[in-house]
């Protein structure tokens, strides 16, 4: 009888066990569009079905937004979040992530440096100069330097309503050396002439963009002429037909990454997730949606991804080298002081 009824437990137990490994939903935040899409294909989607768990999806435009709002409120609700780096490094840094367990989580062929402390790479894009290839159909721009150049490529610009990448380009455009840019950032002066070198250019630009699918529907449409942006964007712009063209000439290469949310109720089966959608076949599948480079250098050995195809990804050598790499630990520090000084710049 006792034996009967211990029998009993242990099956219940096992059952239990089971049905809350199935309730667990993880709730993970994107950015949207095209790597939601392709997240949703070769990343969570198929992650959650090897782990036996769910995934509730939720979008935004400023993942520190919404972290803020949510660890400040003691009030999470996300698990797992898709930010830039140097946005990481930010939420690292005033406590709204969770450390990432290297235990759980393998990164060993990751690039040096896209496995951080509080974020693991997703993919590597690049923060570039696009143009309307019927404005510029005889001399194309090629550098920041023609960005500004509005009296030799005059036309209708559009920048980033956000000082990240953007200043990094402005110092570009001003004749600063591509090795010397965050000498130059590291002093006032040098954050200064960026923020000038950007008002310079004011007058000609029609439309501050907040968002990806933005910047990239505009240029799809052609309404305007020029503009800053993700490669992946303009990639997907110009397979759709429309009348874009860009460059890694002096790019700025940086990438988003998967983060777990300070106070997660789910940071174990977090971890094991993100362990599943860092693999090479993960990695590699995601360019079929997106023209980011993987960062799991094993993604290129897997034969997913084409000789085509590589040629546009901003993580081949062919193309990284054309570009600098953006300082993630710059811009975890001088954030709040940089973007302040932009905003004042547009208000003004």
């Amino acid at each position: 009888m006792r034996g009967s009824i211990l029998a009993a437990g242990i099956l219940a137990a096992a059952f239990a066990g089971t049905a809350s490994a199935e309730e667990v939903t993880l709730t993970l935040n994107t950015p949207g569009g095209a790597v939601q899409e392709g997240g949703r294909a070769v990343l969570w989607g198929p992650a959650a079905k090897k782990l036996g768990v769910q995934v509730k999806e939720e979008t935004a435009d400023n993942a520190l937004d919404v972290l803020r709002l949510e660890v400040g409120s003691n009030s999470v609700k996300t698990d797992i979040i898709i930010m830039s780096g140097y946005q990481a490094a930010i939420a690292g840094a005033e406590g709204m992530l969770e450390p990432i367990d290297y235990k759980a989580v393998d990164a060993s062929e990751f690039l040096p440096g896209t496995a951080a402390p509080y974020c693991v790479g997703i993919y590597g894009y690049a923060a570039v100069m696009a143009w309307n290839t019927k404005t510029y159909a005889k001399d194309a721009p090629s550098s920041w330097a023609d960005f500004w150049n509005v009296e030799k490529f005059p036309g209708k610009r559009s920048m980033r309503s956000d000082a990240e990448a953007q200043v990094e380009m402005a110092l570009l455009a001003d004749g600063v050396a591509p090795k010397d840019v965050y000498k130059v950032l590291g002093t006032e002066d040098g954050i200064k002439r960026a923020i000038a070198k950007i008002a310079t250019l004011k007058p000609s630009i029609s439309v501050w963009w907040s968002s990806g699918a933005q910047h990239g529907q505009l240029m799809k449409d052609g309404e305007v002429d020029m503009t800053t942006g993700w490669n992946g964007r303009f990639q997907t712009a110009k397979e759709a037909g429309g009348p874009v063209n860009y460059t890694y000439n002096q790019g700025i290469l940086t990438y988003d990454c998967f983060a777990v949310t300070k106070g997660s109720t789910h940071k174990a089966e977090a971890m094991k997730m993100i362990n599943e959608m860092s693999s090479a076949q993960s990695q590699a599948g995601l360019t079929k949606y997106v023209s980011y480079g993987p960062l799991n250098q094993g993604a290129y050995k897997t034969g997913i991804i084409s000789k085509e195809a590589e040629a546009v990804l901003p993580t081949s050598p062919a193309n990284s080298g054309a570009m600098i790499v953006q300082d993630i630990d710059w811009w975890a520090k001088n954030n709040d002081h940089v973007q302040q000084l932009f905003e004042d710049m547009m208000t003004e």
